[in-house]
């Protein structure tokens, strides 16, 4: 236990964390695990709103342990970190269901992200899970009760919603929840490798971050760059070229960069040379991280006992929330009825 802050943040496990992960959100966690007392959550309850399919659940336990790796392979560290699994703590669908209760249906359909999500897992209806997906997200938070929530600007208003439950509880049934913070982060989004749209699991433009040294070369050998550019003599834009973003990201060295993006727009460097330099910055980027990975699998119990100490940690702070829950709710009086202490019916005497 810690005098510092509680944060909360995570990812769903529908696929392996990518490059894209760690610039917007995974490198941030390193550096604020060490600020506050952090709560990291494999969201797999999440998956379910979008993806139900049995096909899709069977995949979870695999996306479970590839998320667990990649957390700790990029420096997530469970000595100062609480890492665990949402289905593993059974308070999360008792306070859920409460939840539900105080909040209507055109609050949560005001949601801007909603219909994005709907969108792009192609769901014509919205199904009632993915409606109340806020909601949920609320109870991630308030569950070990966090007062902080690393977000971008775009998902700023599930981090109101979270606030907007507590201050309703509170004001119902007495001070109970905090009302988190968000922690707004201009968060980068990187472009995938197709030069289209941002990095994603789905779309297939991803480098993993558990990817290898050839497959990262491969991956990079065929990105986008310069439409416009028929041959090496051109010159050619810099500016919003995937190449480039990806120099910009991994490649530490500022001279390389200056020189690469210098004789690029003279025309006088092809993307063979340009692509190969970043191939070989990103493959430097990924090797202290391929060694921890490596590292941990040849070694599974280590994060298997991580994990199960998260899991431990994380049940008996959601144990202690709901207690406090339904003792200021009066819902306490359903625990009495098992263990024989409420004569309810009247029959005493």
């Amino acid at each position: 236990m810690t005098n510092k802050p509680r944060l909360l943040t995570g990812d769903r496990p529908t696929g392996r964390l990518h490059l894209g992960h760690y610039v917007g959100s995974l490198e941030n966690r390193v550096r604020l695990q060490h600020q506050y007392e952090s709560f990291f959550i494999i969201a797999d309850l999440h998956t379910l709103t979008t993806k139900p399919e049995p096909q899709y659940i069977k995949e979870i336990p695999t996306y479970i342990k590839e998320t667990v790796l990649d957390y700790l392979a990029v420096g997530i560290d469970p000595e100062v970190s609480t890492i665990f699994v949402q289905s593993a703590i059974p308070e999360t669908y008792q306070l859920n269901l409460l939840f539900e209760m105080l909040v209507t249906v055109p609050r949560l359909e005001r949601m801007p992200t909603l219909k994005d999500m709907a969108r792009d897992a192609h769901i014509d209806s919205m199904p009632f899970g993915l409606l109340g997906y806020p909601v949920l997200q609320a109870v991630d938070i308030l569950l070990p009760r966090a007062q902080v929530v690393p977000v971008g600007r775009d998902n700023q208003s599930h981090v109101e919603l979270a606030r907007e439950m507590a201050r309703r509880f509170n004001n119902l049934y007495g001070e109970t929840f905090p009302e988190p913070e968000p922690i707004i982060g201009d968060v980068p989004l990187l472009i995938g490798t197709d030069g289209q749209s941002k990095m994603s699991k789905s779309v297939g433009n991803a480098i993993y971050l558990s990817d290898d040294a050839e497959t990262v070369k491969q991956k990079v050998m065929n990105m986008y760059t310069d439409p416009n550019r028929l041959r090496a003599t051109d010159p050619g834009t810099v500016e919003g070229n995937p190449v480039f973003i990806y120099h910009d990201a991994f490649n530490p060295s500022k001279a390389e960069v200056d020189d690469l993006k210098e004789r690029y727009r003279a025309g006088k460097v092809g993307d063979v040379e340009v692509k190969q330099k970043l191939a070989a910055a990103i493959n430097n980027f990924l090797e202290p991280i391929r060694e921890k990975r490596a590292y941990y699998l040849a070694h599974p119990l280590i994060p298997n006992d991580m994990l199960a100490n998260g899991i431990n940690r994380m049940q008996a702070e959601a144990k202690a929330t709901m207690e406090l829950v339904r003792e200021r709710t009066g819902l306490s009086y359903s625990l009495d009825l098992f263990v024989d202490q409420v004569d309810i019916f009247g029959t005493e005497g």
